[in-house]
């Protein structure tokens, strides 16, 4: 398959935008994005949305098969249909790889920012009045365990499916340490990344609100309200958690 090269696309883009005299700002007026986008398909750093193609190609007068293959082509020479097909294809392979990896470093972003306000909490509740053994460990428990679930999702775990789970109904995902494996539901490329969005939406929330709710009712009311209220928490954030992966694995099966 024939492969495009980030490098090779960006050398061409700036050789054909100087050839129109066209500076980088200029060139992303004409297409409504910012000069450090224009910059960043220069050095190779990135590719444009597949919607971009096209209107690039116009403003620099190349063909978009020429655009991608980084190189202008002969008039007389034939290009195969199945060459053309594979540039499309690699083109919107690389604009999804893109947006994934920009959606995980925003990820990575909640993660740490959530990690550190959760760490705080937790030192607020271990200078406070209470004790640790007054909170029986369910604190440090729950919220540790998923700060350790929420770094798996949010920095490890692959965001598309080999392609065998799209062709077969399979009702368990294996990713190293990792299994989730639920009765009634197939995954596949249609539903993961809502699945694994619902899952990292769910540990954030739970390790910024679970020790906010410790810290309010402990401090506020007492330790025994905490242990009777501490039960409905930690049914709501496994149950919910559960039947939301149903709902959104479901809607997009």
């Amino acid at each position: 398959m024939y492969q495009i090269s980030n490098e090779k696309f960006g050398l061409f883009v700036t050789e054909l935008r100087k050839e129109k005299n066209l500076t980088q700002k200029d060139l992303a007026e004409k297409l409504y994005v910012s000069d450090k986008t224009v910059s960043k398909w220069e050095r190779g750093l990135s590719m444009p949305n597949v919607v971009l193609l096209i209107p690039i190609a116009d403003i620099l007068d190349v063909t978009v098969t020429e655009l991608l293959r980084g190189e202008k082509i002969d008039t007389q020479k034939n290009i195969e249909k199945k060459e053309i097909e594979e540039l499309v294809v690699g083109s919107l392979d690389m604009a999804v790889r893109d947006s994934i990896h920009q959606h995980r470093k925003n990820w990575i972003l909640a993660y740490l920012l959530c990690f550190f306000i959760s760490i705080t909490e937790i030192i607020m509740l271990v200078v406070s009045e209470s004790s640790l053994a007054e909170m029986k460990g369910d604190i440090l428990l729950v919220t540790g365990g998923m700060l350790l679930f929420g770094a798996w999702f949010c920095f490890f775990a692959k965001d598309i499916l080999p392609t065998y789970y799209d062709a077969n109904k399979i009702n368990y995902v294996s990713q190293g340490i990792f299994r989730i494996h639920l009765v009634g539901l197939s995954f596949n490329n249609g539903n993961w990344i809502y699945i694994c969005t619902t899952l990292k939406i769910w540990t954030l929330a739970t390790v910024v609100l679970y020790p906010l709710a410790g810290i309010i009712i402990i401090n506020c009311f007492n330790i025994a309200l905490w242990d009777i209220l501490n039960k409905i928490f930690l049914i709501i954030i496994l149950g919910g958690m559960v039947v939301s992966i149903y709902i959104i694995g479901k809607k997009y099966e």
